[in-house]
Parts: structure tokens; sequence; C-alpha cells
């Protein structure tokens, strides 16, 4: 028997913790026992700064995977969400979706990195994250991120 395998599943999941989402997922074919353990992953990671990666695997694909991938996550708190993009297909409102995911699961870290194409519009921040009791960490980055600043002065958590 192989020493991986002697390891638990909340150390296997601790370790995918350290991987991006897209990397977590693809073990789950390593076997039975792997099928389900990215979906406890209370670190999730989804950069893509590279126009021409998500191109070749196809810009939708890729947002649908991070669609699927918030709603199938069985972890009760969102211990942190990294959130990186250059897409000119990403929409504000997919954006607005995953934040609520990670309000309603407790999200304690949040960094977000928006970039659009000037056309796009910017990225507003759902007004349930200035009133989010767990989160206590939060990054945003790029010109397109829009802050209300008086709900950002009344932000629950943040020291």
């Amino acid at each position: 028997m192989d020493k991986i395998n002697e390891l638990t599943d909340d150390l296997l999941v601790k370790i995918l913790s350290f991987v991006p989402a897209t990397v977590a997922v693809s073990t789950s074919i390593l076997s039975k026992r792997w099928e389900f353990l990215w979906m406890w992953v209370p670190k999730l990671e989804y950069i893509d700064y590279n126009d021409m990666t998500v191109a070749n695997r196809s810009r939708s694909s890729y947002l649908d995977f991070i669609n699927k991938n918030m709603s199938l996550r069985r972890a009760p708190i969102i211990e942190s969400l990294l959130l990186g993009f250059y897409i000119r297909s990403l929409q504000p409102e997919d954006l607005k979706v995953w934040l609520g995911i990670a309000v309603s699961r407790c999200v304690r870290e949040l960094s977000i990195n928006y970039s659009s194409c000037s056309e796009e519009p910017d990225l507003v921040l759902p007004t349930s994250l200035y009133t989010c009791k767990s989160l206590v960490t939060l990054e945003l980055e790029g010109r397109d991120v829009l802050v209300d600043m008086m709900f950002l002065l009344r932000f629950v958590s943040l020291p």
C-alpha cells in the first residue's frame, strides 16, 4: 500500500486546499476514495489572468466550471476565496453569484482581482458582503471594482 492512502481524509483535504480548484477537482478520478474529497476543501482559488489559456479551453466552459464547482462545495465554511480574472466574457453577475455563495458559507478571507475590458461593466460588490459577519480579510485589486464607501465604513467584522 502506498503512503498517501494511509493519510486520513481530513489530511488529504488539507493538502488539496493548497492547489487551485481545477487541480483539486481533477484528483476525483484517482479512486473512489478521492471522488468527493475536493468538495470539502475550504480554500478556493480560481485564478486565470491569461486570456489565451482561457481561450484554449473555452472561456464559457471555465466559467461554467466555477459555477458548478462553487455550488457543489460541501464545506460548511469557506476559509478563503481567491478570485483573479481578466476574462472578457466574465460578467459581474457571475461574481455576484459566487460572492453570494461565499457569504452564505461564512467566508473568512476574500481576495478579488478583477480587471475587465473597458467596454465591460464594473464589478459592484453586493451589499450582503458588507454585512458578512464572518469576513475578517478583504483584498480588492483592479481598476474595475467599485466599493460603496458608506457601507465599507460600517463593515461588520473587518478589523
